[in-house]
């Protein structure tokens, strides 16, 4: 990069408020490193923070928002191996602290003194993104190769998302699975489901539009969870038997409860997607976990490791479909526009290219 380059172009949020502004170009310490962004992703988290804002987040804070994204490391300081410079990466976003029990078993993102990027650390949403120290020493840069394009490299985040929740569920090849919620979440569950060996895959959703969208994605079969005649339905595709794995991406304790049911004998249920605060569900099926030898758990966020795994099944053309769930694509100008797209939910996942004649 120039070295005369003193500024950089930001879209920087502040109380409910993100607008594009020119910005003093972050300039690594000696244990830090630059990351030139080639494109970063809006994730539902940028959109709830725009509109609710973040408890890690003070008012009359300026950040710089985004933490799924892809790009080059340009530049680091004089303690960090060089050799990274030039690098193409992608970022898990959450860095531990490196001390407590979580981050010795290598679950940064459930560190109680995490940070993030996008949160309390300046984010993707930018021409540069700084890289702290931390997330060096703790291996938060995954190489992806040149030949992955950009519209899928930018996507390993939410992906190794999905990969890890499925991973935590033991999915085996052969398998039967039932995505529950067919928003982006879903979709890349769905994809990479299939990329681990999934051999029949169930999208759940009660839109119609949706539930069409998900068989363009690879899912089997596309049902409504409010049927009369869903469990027919379940049970006629599975012989009789129930799903192996169920991944609910759907934010609603129904969802959840009607996963849970959906299980077969030793089947395994993630409740992916946090629910709203009021939203809960009574009458836990404890018998029913109980005597089907049922495993219900929950994952939230990735690590480097899961990072790796989906570069991995990308760099070797598993997830080519990805793609596809890009709709939009702004250039950094037009962050409001951005965000109201991804605000409104008629598509899937839109991206944000800092260099307007970049091509994505």
């Amino acid at each position: 990069m120039s070295s005369s380059a003193k500024t950089m172009l930001a879209a920087i949020y502040m109380d409910g408020n993100i607008e594009v502004k020119e910005t003093p170009l972050p300039r690594p310490d000696r244990e830090e490193a630059l990351l030139k962004v080639e494109t970063a992703a809006l994730c539902a988290t940028d959109i709830k923070i725009w509109q609710r804002g973040h408890r890690n987040i003070a008012p009359g804070t300026e950040t710089i928002l985004g933490h799924e994204v892809v790009g080059q490391i340009v530049e680091a300081g004089d303690r960090v191996d060089q050799t990274i410079v030039g690098t193409r990466v992608v970022i898990p976003p959450n860095v531990g602290c490196g001390i407590c029990p979580a981050c010795q078993a290598g679950w940064d993102s459930y560190c109680p003194d995490y940070k993030a990027y996008g949160i309390g650390l300046n984010g993707s949403l930018a021409e540069y993104m700084l890289l702290s120290s931390s997330s060096i020493s703790r291996g938060n840069l995954v190489t992806i190769p040149d030949h992955v394009p950009t519209r899928i490299a930018a996507l390993a985040e939410p992906t190794s998302c999905c990969y890890r929740g499925l991973q935590e569920c033991e999915l085996k090849a052969g398998e039967t699975v039932m995505i529950t919620g067919t928003g982006p979440m879903g979709i890349l569950s769905i994809i990479t489901a299939r990329a681990m060996g999934a051999s029949t895959i169930i999208a759940v959703d009660p839109v119609a539009e949706r539930r069409e969208k998900s068989k363009a994605f690879q899912a089997d079969y596309a049902l409504d969870p409010g049927a009369g005649s869903f469990n027919e339905e379940l049970l006629d595709i599975t012989g009789g038997w129930g799903v192996d794995v169920v991944m609910v991406t759907a934010p609603f304790a129904k969802a959840q409860l009607q996963g849970i049911k959906a299980a077969a004998i030793g089947g395994r249920i993630n409740l992916f997607a946090g629910l709203a605060g009021d939203d809960t569900f009574t009458g836990f099926p404890a018998n029913l976990v109980h005597y089907r030898g049922l495993k219900v758990i929950g994952t939230t966020g990735t690590t480097p490791r899961e990072m790796r795994m989906v570069t991995n099944l990308m760099a070797g053309n598993r997830l080519e479909q990805l793609k596809d769930v890009v709709t939009a694509v702004f250039p950094l100008s037009d962050i409001q526009k951005a965000f109201e797209e991804a605000r409104r939910g008629s598509g899937l996942k839109v991206l944000i290219v800092p260099n307007e004649r970049a091509k994505v």
